[in-house]
């Protein structure tokens, strides 16, 4: 009797975990968009859930950033997306959504440059989303449209959410590489690549396109009334960066100055470092806040 009732615990754990298997969504690595802005071929990753293809309606859609030096890839092969949004979807954690994963052309922190080489900025709103939109099945309004990263893309994340507040209703910020510049000598040398980005150090000691960029600097700019009399709420942000991290000090001063303007915004501090072990285990909390929003 005893044998009989392991070997069906046995069968139904198969069939559970076969289940589950089966319910794997769809990732694809090889998408291009074409850019007449970039003047060149723009690589994405797209996540799309189980039952997309049987389906007819409309999903939500979710913008991952990579880090500094990573690909459109990096959230597929490293970050496990799959995996973790399968399991999240079939579980009922968080609803049913598409990923799109472009690619941040190595280090261009999702920003115009000052030389005007890279346009990435003008890319991501004029092109890549406009033809995502069409490409797939994309609630495409603001509500259903939330976006995310880590480290330069968690930096990304934050500075496209606040600009650019009519687009995106959530943004979750992985160890966000918020960056911090001190006001240099003008005229002092600059390393060519800050110089193609940012620009030569202005009047005031920054580089020319520091304040237009700089997260930390917009924040500080903003007029509580201007913000309070907005027809557009401010997006809910969430912060997440490990104890061990080095950008801990500028999240927590990001947040804290956001908290002066009364802004939505919340700091999670978790064990861990700027790496992927930590990132895979925020992706879970990142899907799971966005996926929060979009049920609200």
């Amino acid at each position: 009797m005893k044998y009989l009732k392991r070997q069906i615990i046995v069968i139904i754990a198969f069939f559970i975990i076969g289940n589950v298997l089966a319910q794997q969504g769809i990732v694809d690595c090889s998408q291009v968009i074409k850019s007449e802005i970039l003047n060149r071929d723009m690589p994405y990753s797209v996540f799309l859930p189980q039952g997309y293809e049987e389906s007819n309606r409309p999903y939500p859609v979710l913008y991952l950033l990579h880090g500094w030096g990573g690909d459109h890839t990096n959230w597929v092969t490293k970050g496990e997306v799959n995996r973790i949004a399968s399991s999240l979807i079939t579980k009922g954690d968080v609803p049913d959504m598409i990923v799109i994963m472009p690619d941040g052309i190595v280090n261009s922190n999702y920003i115009n440059y000052y030389d005007k080489s890279i346009l990435w900025e003008d890319f991501f709103y004029e092109e890549f989303i406009p033809g995502v939109e069409r490409k797939y099945r994309i609630m495409s309004n603001r509500r259903y449209r939330a976006i995310a990263g880590l480290s330069m893309g968690g930096n990304g994340a934050l500075y496209h959410s606040i600009k650019h507040k009519d687009m995106f209703k959530t943004c979750y910020a992985l160890s966000a590489a918020v960056r911090v510049i001190e006001p240099q000598e003008r005229g002092k040398e600059q390393k060519a690549f800050d110089l193609k980005r940012y620009g030569p150090i202005d009047e005031e000691g920054f580089p020319s396109n520091y304040k237009k960029y700089s997260v930390i600097e917009i924040i500080k700019a903003m007029d509580a009334h201007q913000i309070a009399d907005s027809q557009v709420s401010f997006p809910l942000i969430s912060l997440d960066c490990g104890d061990d991290d080095a950008f801990l000090t500028a999240n927590t001063n990001l947040v804290q100055i956001m908290k002066e303007k009364n802004l939505p915004v919340e700091l999670r501090v978790r064990d861990g470092g700027h790496n992927w072990e930590y990132w895979r285990t925020g992706l879970e909390l990142a899907l799971k806040f966005v996926g929060n929003s979009f049920r609200n």
